[in-house]
């Protein structure tokens, strides 16, 4: 991708470095919320056949017991529940969109949580290290606007994956 400014880079930095330290992710993904126009953005570990949730953020507006209850059903996600786009990227080893409508992905239990976020789409990455291929985790963000493979969007979110990983 191309036209990375700084202000972005220095917060892709950012994110890594709260990514390699396992602190909270929380700050710099509600930065990344402001900077992607996006309505909110969650990273996940896996650890022991489980998704941990290490950050969230998300849009100013958003009212605080959604913010709240979505932390509190993802905060550790059993890799069982297939209906969520952050299970089945860190199963399929690929991009998952899900969409408002949970008829037009599958992914019934992520298009609740679009709707509550007041979004339209989402994208769950997964976190790759790149020698072997082993999945670490997973990165998502939901937004207003549709999220098309190979926008701008689509393209941040594979490279914060890829430096993730690193």
């Amino acid at each position: 991708m191309t036209n990375w400014d700084y202000p972005f880079i220095s917060l892709l930095e950012d994110i890594v470095a709260a990514w390699q330290a396992g602190v909270s992710m929380d700050g710099v993904l509600s930065r990344f919320v402001v900077e992607t126009d996006a309505r909110a953005s969650g990273c996940w570990r896996l650890e022991e056949g489980c998704l941990r949730l290490i950050g969230f953020g998300w849009a100013s507006d958003m009212p605080a017991e959604v913010s709240q209850g979505f932390q509190d059903a993802t905060r550790r996600v059993p890799l069982d529940q297939t209906g969520l786009g952050i299970v089945k990227a860190a199963l399929g080893v690929r991009p998952v969109v899900g969409h408002r409508d949970p008829g037009s992905t599958g992914l019934e239990g992520s298009a609740s949580w679009i709707a509550k976020f007041q979004a339209n789409s989402s994208l769950a990455v997964p976190i790759r290290e790149p020698k072997r291929g082993t999945i670490l985790g997973v990165f998502a963000v939901s937004t207003a606007s549709a999220i098309i493979e190979g926008d701008r969007l689509w393209n941040v979110m594979l490279r914060v994956s890829e430096e993730l990983g690193r």
